[in-house]
């Protein structure tokens, strides 16, 4: 699952790095832009899930920089500025932003309002089967074959196989897989996926097959990896 991409358009770089750091660290992909200028110069084959734009640039104002913006990216704007006017308010609504944050903002709320207005976007279908190699994971037909030799998995070693297979190389932290397979956050407590992943990791293991793991990273959470070796012919 890709992180969502956002543009942040703010010339207050003090708080432009504050913002920076706690967007990222709740999982977001951050590009970082203090002027209209900027935006202009940013790579053309950017592309980004939403965009938060002050309105006090010092180079143009947000209101003006608006359909250049949505021209460009076609995606979700919301204000970020300390303008607070209620007519400040309604212009930004009109032009068609999804939304308006007065500043100063609480990290969370912002957070919140993010996701909300994030889930405005169309989703795209997510892929239905997953190749690695000769090993397939189907999940329209809860279906795991290794070569042409189907393998018998419960419904919950399948959920649970299904967002490793999603993502391999790369490790998942015990509270991202917590959310996927549960559907609730993550208490910092609860062991169970700790239990299911080691039950997983048994029937992989039965499996036999040279290159396929779900490894422990301590602290920071399981890799799931299907590496296999190749014979040499020659």
């Amino acid at each position: 699952m890709s992180k969502p991409k956002i543009l942040l358009i703010e010339d207050d770089l003090d708080l432009a790095e504050l913002t920076l750091l706690y967007l990222t660290q709740q999982g977001f992909d951050l590009t970082h832009s203090e002027s209209a200028q900027a935006v202009a110069n940013l790579p053309t084959d950017l592309r980004f899930d939403l965009i938060i734009c002050d309105i006090m640039l010092p180079d143009s104002d947000g209101f003006s920089l608006f359909a250049e913006l949505q021209a460009r990216y076609q995606c979700v704007i919301i204000f970020m500025t300390a303008l607070d006017g209620q007519q400040e308010q309604i212009k930004g609504l009109e032009l068609g932003a999804s939304d308006y944050i007065v500043k100063p903002v609480n990290p969370e709320l912002l957070v919140a309002r993010i996701k909300a207005n994030l889930r405005k976007l169309p989703s795209e279908a997510p892929p239905q089967s997953v190749t690695l190699h000769d090993f397939t994971i189907d999940h329209t037909h809860q279906q795991l074959t290794i070569g042409d030799r189907p393998q018998k998995v419960t419904t919950q070693e399948f959920d649970l196989l299904w967002i490793f297979a999603q993502h391999p190389g790369k490790v998942l932290s015990r509270e991202y897989l917590f959310e996927q397979y549960v559907g609730r956050p993550y208490d910092g407590l609860d062991r169970a996926i700790d239990l299911k992943i080691s039950r997983l990791r048994k029937k992989i293991d039965s499996y036999q097959i040279d290159g396929l793991t779900i490894k422990t990273v301590h602290g920071q959470g399981y890799l799931f990896n299907y590496q296999p070796q190749l014979s040499d012919k020659g």
